[in-house]
């Protein structure tokens, strides 16, 4: 039976739960149904890469406060979708769409949709906080990408949230240099020689930025020709007060020109800066699965990320090094062992055989059942009817 789906993102940025929707939808596609990715799109310059997919684009108005902000988005979506073309399957990404789709359900627009619980964030907000939890217990069939989540949606919620996994793109993401290769480290302003050590996703707490920075601090005097990149970084939220902590460090260290802030970076540059990477360092405090290092190792690059969940779940015990990412005496042994050139060789061989594991067709096979189930429920209750 081949369905009509509707996969939607908070926002068209490369941010893992945007990544995870877009390659979703681009494998139901490669498996004979109709995937749209549908997505608020403030600047009307569209997805971080052109999907292999339908796309619908949502328009979307800038709001600098995250709480009128998520109000603000919640209703764009729900007005955008109200009348829309007919879709078999809606599926949430995130809690903002998530609730969008909840508010249709009390309207009777929609029988019922699918979310994917990615991570769970902890919000001072109450009424963030809300939305939050309202995306996930309006939801009619519920995924995560890992046991951890899995377990604690069942432990908070009592919901039961099949593990889908994540996947990586092995003709994207691979050792063989690309063009993008030859001339990166000119034109985003990074040293000619000298090895970089390589941080994904922007300065945030979560990513845990400033151990990460001690970390490097400590290990120039052993590495003076290292130099710390920190690519990408659109975000949603606010992470503007633990930046000026950032930045305040890197000036008290001296550290202004061993350290460069890319912002957000072409996609297509992503796979050359893992490749021009002497290590991805992922000391992150809070993933729901960790897509960046799967596409590291898929690139031959080591990878530097926490001994604990979700990364124990899908790494093997060689397949990467492990840290205590609190503890930035674990974080610099781990990274100096990383930066060994005889490991560097062994994770060109063994890197892409672990991203090998990692496929998401297999990924969007697990969805299906749930997706038959909603398609039943919707076209039970309006089989001739013009609406979802």
């Amino acid at each position: 039976m081949r369905l009509s789906i509707g996969i939607l993102t908070h926002s068209t940025n490369p941010r893992g739960g945007v990544v995870h929707g877009m390659a979703l939808a681009e494998a139901l596609c490669d498996a004979g149904h109709e995937a749209t990715l549908i997505a608020p799109d403030e600047t009307g310059a569209g997805f971080f890469r052109t999907p292999r997919c339908a796309t619908r684009y949502i328009p979307a108005r800038h709001v600098p406060d995250l709480p009128t902000l998520v109000e603000q988005r919640i209703g764009e979506i729900k007005n955008a979708l109200r009348h829309e073309a007919s879709f078999d399957v809606l599926h949430a990404q995130d809690p903002i769409s998530a609730n969008a789709l909840a508010d249709l359900v009390e309207e009777g627009r929609i029988q019922g949709f699918a979310r994917t619980v990615h991570h769970l964030d902890s919000f001072s907000h109450p009424g963030v906080a809300a939305r939050q939890t309202r995306g996930l217990t309006a939801a009619t069939e519920l995924f995560t990408v890992s046991q951890i989540w899995k377990e604690t949606l069942f432990t908070e919620y009592r919901r039961h949230a099949p593990v889908v996994g994540n996947g990586v793109d092995l003709a994207r993401f691979s050792p063989e240099e690309g063009p993008q290769d030859h001339d990166l480290r000119a034109r985003y302003g990074l040293p000619q020689n000298g090895r970089l050590l390589l941080s994904v996703g922007g300065v945030e707490r979560r990513k845990n930025t400033l151990i990460l920075l001690q970390a490097f601090d400590a290990l120039r005097k052993n590495y003076p020709d290292l130099h710390l990149v920190i690519a990408g970084g659109a975000s949603l939220l606010d992470h503007s007060a633990y930046r000026s902590l950032f930045d305040e460090l890197v000036q008290r260290r001296g550290l202004e020109n061993a350290v460069t802030l890319t912002g957000p970076v072409a996609d297509a540059d992503m796979p050359a800066f893992y490749r021009q990477a002497a290590v991805l360092a992922y000391p992150s405090q809070t993933e729901g699965f960790g897509l960046c290092p799967l596409e590291a190792l898929a690139c031959g690059t080591p990878v530097v990320v926490p001994a604990a969940q979700p990364f124990t779940e899908h790494l093997r015990t060689l397949e990467a090094f492990w840290c205590q990412p609190d503890q930035p005496e674990s974080l610099i042994c781990t990274l100096h062992d990383a930066l060994n050139a005889r490991n560097a060789a062994r994770f060109q061989v063994s890197g892409p055989v672990t991203a090998c594991r990692f496929d998401w067709q297999n990924v969007a096979s697990k969805h299906l059942p749930a997706y038959r189930r909603l398609a039943a429920l919707q076209h039970a209750a309006a089989p001739d009817s013009g609406v979802f």
